[in-house]
């Protein structure tokens, strides 16, 4: 593996494990555990760095990508795919966090339920999609070869 897919894949790998740790773990943990206004006000002041470094983890990843899409050193449609789909993911994060968290935010402050459950819904499809896209990069780079080098 050389390093750019080992970065490609350890950002993306990474970006998963955060993702699925706060996703799964974290915010229904706090939701448990403390109360409901007190754990939305954790949640509230936990996303923006999640997706900031979710932003960053699969920029970096989009980086490698397209850079080994054109050195031409992997099979095109393989190296156009793994560029797509972190492209993909860098596009959901950013929409989640410009539009779908300050709508999120807007509805918990005005206490407007109808106006946060949407938005809460949004923002968890928006982390499903990211979460496929992520795990279909892994799956890419786990089975794509790199090339056979001439002895």
């Amino acid at each position: 593996m050389d390093i750019l897919r080992t970065l490609v894949f350890v950002c993306i790998a990474g970006w998963l494990a955060i993702s699925a740790f706060f996703s799964f773990a974290v915010a229904p943990l706090a939701f448990r555990v403390i109360d409901r206004a007190v754990a939305g006000q954790l949640v509230a002041a936990v996303l923006p760095r999640y997706y900031d470094w979710g932003v960053v983890l699969c920029a970096i990843a989009l980086t490698a990508a397209a850079v080994q899409a054109v050195s031409g050193r992997r099979p095109r449609g393989r190296a156009l795919a793994g560029v797509g789909l972190c492209a993909l993911m860098v596009g959901l994060l950013l929409w989640a966090s410009i539009v779908v968290l300050p709508r999120a935010e807007s509805a918990r402050r005005a206490r407007d339920d109808s106006a946060f459950a949407l938005a809460h819904r949004a923002s968890v499809q928006l982390n499903g999609l990211t979460l496929l896209a992520g795990a279909a990069v892994l799956v890419l780079e786990t089975f794509s070869r790199s090339p056979r080098r001439d002895r």
